[in-house]
């Protein structure tokens, strides 16, 4: 019993850190929303340095909240579901068996963007790149109030 207590707890340590993080993470979207598009994007030579500056701060952002959620979170609710860890790939998968996520390959390629993000790997084409991260981001923002709902059916958390 002490054990799961401790899990929950971590688990909700966690969710914490990710709502900060994914109001970051919306402030961000909301700031570059105003010179880039889902769709096109102003190239990047042509931004300001502080355009750029917003960003990078949107990647970093979203890096971070992608890291929580998937390597944290996540491996919290399979720890108190007492459920063997796995691949990055397998905790996807549970999760959209769950209905937390609606896609383990869509899930997939955030992981992806982010590792892009994180081990500054040349990207071609960065106004692509960041078009990419803003349309992916509602994702991460939307999923907490998922991730809870499904705790909360599961009586995990009491109220959050």
């Amino acid at each position: 019993m002490a054990a799961e207590k401790l899990r929950i707890a971590y688990l909700q340590q966690q969710l914490a850190l990710a709502q900060r993080a994914a109001s970051a993470l919306s402030y961000s979207s909301e700031g570059v929303s105003q010179f880039v598009t889902t769709d096109e994007m102003v190239p990047i030579e042509q931004l300001t340095d502080a355009q750029q500056e917003r960003l990078e701060a949107l990647a970093a952002r979203f890096a971070r909240l992608s890291d929580i959620l998937i390597q944290k979170l996540f491996r919290a609710v399979d720890a108190i579901e007492l459920v063997d860890e796995g691949t990055i790939l397998d905790r996807l998968q549970r999760m959209e068996k769950r209905a937390i996520i609606q896609s383990a390959a869509e899930w997939r390629q955030i992981r992806e963007l982010r590792n892009q993000v994180a081990h500054d790997y040349v990207v071609e084409n960065l106004s692509q790149f960041y078009a990419e991260i803003l349309a992916k981001s509602p994702l991460l923002i939307a999923l907490l109030p998922q991730l809870e709902h499904y705790l909360l059916k599961q009586k995990v958390l009491l109220g959050c």
